[in-house]
């Protein structure tokens, strides 16, 4: 089970630009009260005076500060919903011994998929020109063993998503492996494989 206390919990959204985090983060957020909602965006727009650049080590260092305020929130008994790209092994290993109640949502969604909803245009940037932002894409780690894994295509699926999402986050049989929950919906014993795979759900709308 998710270990609930004290303390609140942390649900943390993760995949590339295009994925549809925010969608789902947003979602989330209308059935979950007063929960708080820390996006990468919004987050890295105010913390631009102490953060660095887009290169890997500026990257993997604002993402444990994203990690260490959703601790701060989550230790005063708030659900905090984390959408972020954030892609480091490290980043996750650390999330999973220090986040109460934590659970890792990996929004895994084909590259065709992203660059035709391409949000912030940044895609098509890339293709003409290396953007700062698209830099050492090569170097992300995706999650070797997330707790759910949605494949965020379909507009129709979001609803579908978000209950998959509540139902783990408010007592789905899992560990820190991310083992026993069946994510068509069911609860069981079984094991979600260590890429996390799962049937095809979501949303058409960008991150």
């Amino acid at each position: 089970m998710i270990e609930h206390g004290a303390a609140g919990q942390v649900i943390w959204i993760t995949g590339f630009s295009g994925s549809g985090k925010t969608t789902l983060a947003k979602e989330l957020l209308k059935h979950l009260g007063t929960a708080i909602l820390l996006d990468g965006d919004e987050l890295r727009e105010a913390l631009a005076s102490v953060q660095g650049g887009f290169d890997c080590e500026s990257r993997l260092r604002i993402a444990h500060v994203y990690a260490r305020l959703a601790r701060l929130l989550a230790r005063q008994g708030h659900t905090v919903v984390v959408a972020t790209i954030s892609l480091f092994h490290e980043l996750h290993d650390w999330n999973r011994e220090n986040q109460p109640g934590y659970l890792e949502v990996w929004l895994d969604v084909p590259e065709e998929e992203r660059r035709r909803r391409d949000p912030k245009g940044l895609y098509a940037a890339a293709s003409c020109v290396q953007t700062p932002q698209m830099a050492d894409l090569d170097v992300y780690q995706t999650p070797r063993s997330p707790h759910l894994t949605l494949r965020l295509v379909d507009q129709a699926d979001i609803d579908g998503c978000v209950r998959r999402v509540l139902a783990l986050a408010r007592g789905g049989r899992l560990d820190k492996t991310g083992s026993g929950y069946d994510v068509k919906g069911k609860t069981d014993n079984s094991r979600v494989n260590e890429r996390g795979s799962s049937t095809h759900l979501d949303p058409d709308v960008p991150s």
